[in-house]
């Protein structure tokens, strides 16, 4: 299991386009990915899952990664999360 920490930077959070985009990337690996904040959980490869969680802008969201990829899914979410969310 691989988990990260990461502070939301979009001014919108974790919202609608950039959650569709989220899902998008997550549905590329075959690892269980959960996002967390506080303790919520939701599902990153389900786009309602991930809007329950309300996460806005300077809030921390950590990301569990769990299966057969979650070396490869850990390292491309960082980056993906730099640059999108």
């Amino acid at each position: 299991m691989k988990q990260f920490d990461f502070e939301v930077q979009s001014p919108v959070g974790i919202h609608a386009r950039p959650a569709v985009l989220l899902v998008e990337k997550a549905k590329t690996y075959n690892s269980r990915i959960i996002v967390q904040k506080g303790v919520l959980k939701a599902n990153a490869k389900n786009i309602i899952s991930l809007l329950t969680l309300r996460a806005h802008q300077k809030e921390s969201v950590t990301f569990v990664i769990d299966g057969e990829d979650e070396e490869k899914a850990a390292e491309e979410l960082k980056e993906f999360c730099i640059h999108n969310l």
